[in-house]
């Protein structure tokens, strides 16, 4: 048998006999599970001697097994660019990332340079290589949202963080500013789908269509008119605390997309105005912050936790808003 367990893509020639294809594959690949081993086979991205088998296939010894666990991806050249990283933690396996605000993690959608991935090309010699598009990088952030990010060095670490994030392991904080006084806590839940009016835009829908989401979500405080808010999504949908925050009608400050935007402040007092126009000018950016992450690191298997510092333009927006409240006392 020929086989490099770090690699992506390649040959394997079978040297056992009257054993299932999945098992024997999770024996090649021991960082992916037998459910991700299975969903891969299923892919198309396991031929046996050039053929697409199931699962279930019996090998009988000698056949050569094909398998690309790569994501396709449009061919782009990513140029290194030397970007000023803010890096939490950093060890032989993973990196991990406190991006700023107005930082794309990707090329894509007419963008090839200045974003995360260019950055880590530069900074990092070894960087997975699932994804063409995204080295290393393992889950995304919305260009306006800052904070921790996770960056893999290998495949193996690559393929244990993303199974993490499959499997819902992964414990995830998000803070952010709302507008209103939201309820102490809550939990919202319901499936997500696309906006068909704006399809840049997601809804919870009606129904079984989309797919599930749920976050739980705790108020640190009211600071009138906004709230000051952590959430604790369960799952990792596209836009998908915006989604439930404009749900129940608190959406997060300057986010238009979702009626966070300037237009909101004419559905609030007079007395409002003023220091409201102060806060969005202020951020001018959708005031989410991806503020911890908790995971079972893919080397010592160990919790480790890695939080991202509150970002200045919030603790601006907080003491505004402190300030405004302690001068009307």
């Amino acid at each position: 048998m020929t086989n490099n367990s770090k690699s992506h893509k390649g040959i394997i020639k079978v040297d056992y006999k009257n054993i299932r294809l999945d098992i024997f594959l999770c024996q090649q690949f021991d960082f992916l599970s037998r459910t991700k081993i299975k969903k891969i086979i299923l892919s198309d991205k396991i031929l046996v001697n050039n053929k697409q088998e199931s699962p279930s296939f019996i090998l009988k010894g000698n056949e050569e097994i094909k398998y690309d666990f790569s994501i396709s991806s449009s061919s782009i050249d990513i140029n290194p660019e030397n970007i000023h990283l803010d890096i939490i933690y950093e060890d032989e396996y993973l990196v991990v990332i406190n991006k700023p605000p107005g930082l794309v993690v990707h090329p894509g959608n007419g963008i090839d340079n200045g974003t995360l991935a260019n950055a880590l090309l530069y900074h990092f010699s070894n960087l997975s290589s699932i994804n063409k598009t995204s080295p290393g990088i393992v889950h995304r952030l919305d260009k306006e949202t800052s904070g921790v990010i996770l960056v893999a060095k290998d495949d193996h670490t690559h393929w244990k963080l993303s199974e993490q994030f499959e499997n819902r392991t992964v414990e995830k904080i998000y803070r952010a500013i709302v507008w209103g006084d939201i309820n102490d806590s809550g939990n919202i839940k319901g499936n997500i789908i696309r906006d068909r009016k704006n399809r840049t835009k997601f809804k919870l829908g009606i129904g079984n269509k989309g797919k599930y989401s749920e976050s739980k979500f705790k108020k640190i405080d009211y600071l009138a008119p906004l709230s000051y808010v952590e959430f604790y999504p369960k799952t990792g949908r596209t836009h998908q605390i915006r989604v439930h925050l404009e749900s129940i009608s608190h959406p997060i400050i300057c986010d238009s997309t979702y009626g966070g935007g300037l237009k909101r402040i004419k559905s609030y007092h007079m007395k409002y105005n003023k220091i409201l126009k102060l806060i969005i000018n202020s951020i001018n950016r959708v005031a989410l912050h991806a503020y911890s992450i908790e995971i079972i690191h893919p080397k010592t298997l160990k919790k480790i936790k890695f939080i991202s510092p509150i970002p200045d333009d919030f603790i601006s927006i907080l003491n505004i808003l402190k300030e405004n409240i302690n001068a009307k006392n």
